[in-house]
């Protein structure tokens, strides 16, 4: 099944606003007053609508993989697009990551005249496998890797994928949700930080999710569906955000319940308009860089007068901006080392 010009135009400008949504997820927004804007933008975006974005990623990395199942040796070429596209990456932002946060480690320490290398994590972590993302029990020092890191685990795996979907179709896809929803409740705190952080049993599901869309069932849904979903999707969120505001159970659960009805209901209504291809090819970029740059800009929003929701506003559009500008220098002056950093996207 070959996806459709309008489809993929639709993938390309949800991916920008999952990436933006991204953003929007590692702004500690302002929320220590019940009810107030701060505590909606962290329970009902941050923590809400917003966390469709991954889950959205995997899908249609599913979806994409799924198209070469039936290709002669699909696994072996596969992997090797992954290594540029997805372990290149990785390994360098790792890095970059580690690297670009020393200098400021350092400032600190000298302004708050402590001895050298005091703030200096990478001489107090003992954990190595973590610092360079290794160690599946732990999300890496660069957090947003570990959606990279859990992908390129799922390519490997994906004979798995192939076999279990295309045989168990609709049984495989419901036993992949029950196990997202019980998985927080395994005996053993590694087990749950490898299902979590590792092998992610969320991402197992929408990815499955996604190769059974192309495998047995891509069709659009129809707009009467779409509105039902979008109906049951606020409806459960609106029960989350009445459990987190009265300290009861169950909210992460109710939350994970919503958000096959929001992507469904959102993805529907995605414009299919062409925007800029410099834009949507931001995506990846934003995705990668974000978390990078609110170190830095953490450290200027110090000096100036704003604080609370306001400079969480600064952050949130400087982490999108500033990965925009720092994406469309490299592709003008380097595209080659673009190509590297950002996996030819």
């Amino acid at each position: 099944m070959k996806i459709s010009e309008t489809s993929s135009q639709k993938i390309k400008n949800m991916s920008l606003l999952c990436a933006i949504l991204v953003v929007s997820i590692h702004i500690e927004w302002t929320h220590d007053q019940s009810l107030s804007f701060g505590w909606f933008m962290y329970n009902a975006i941050a923590q809400g609508i917003a966390r469709i974005a991954v889950p959205f990623f995997f899908v249609v990395s599913g979806f994409f993989l799924a198209q070469h199942f039936d290709e002669d040796g699909w696994w072996k070429c596969e992997v090797k697009k992954r290594i540029r596209s997805l372990a290149v990456p990785f390994f360098l932002w790792s890095l970059i990551a580690l690297v670009s946060t020393i200098p400021l480690s350092i400032v600190a320490d000298m302004i708050a005249h402590r001895p050298f290398g005091t703030n200096l994590y990478i001489l107090h972590d003992d954990n190595l496998l973590r610092l360079f993302g290794l160690d599946l029990t732990e999300f890496p020092l660069h957090v947003p890797l570990w959606y990279v890191r859990c992908l390129f685990l799922f390519v490997l795996t994906g004979s798995m994928f192939k076999i279990g979907v295309t045989r168990f179709k609709y049984v495989w896809i419901a036993c992949a949700f029950a196990f997202l929803l019980v998985c927080n409740h395994l005996p053993g705190e590694n087990l749950r930080a490898f299902f979590r952080m590792g092998y992610s049993a969320s991402g197992f599901f929408y990815f499955s999710v996604g190769v059974a869309i192309q495998r047995f069932c891509m069709t659009e849904v129809s707009r009467r569906t779409a509105v039902i979903c979008g109906i049951v999707g606020i409806a459960l969120l609106g029960v989350k955000l009445l459990l987190t505001f009265n300290s009861w159970r169950f909210e992460t659960i109710v939350g994970k319940l919503s958000l096959p009805f929001l992507i469904c209901f959102v993805w529907h209504f995605m414009t299919a308009i062409k925007l800029s291809d410099w834009l949507t090819s931001c995506s990846f970029p934003i995705f990668l860089m974000h978390t990078v740059l609110f170190a830095h800009i953490g450290i200027v929003l110090k000096h100036l007068p704003i604080e609370g929701i306001s400079k969480d506003f600064a952050m949130f559009l400087g982490g999108i901006l500033g990965s925009i500008v720092i994406a469309r220098i490299f592709r003008y002056f380097t595209p080659k080392t673009a190509a590297l950093l950002f996996g030819g996207r």
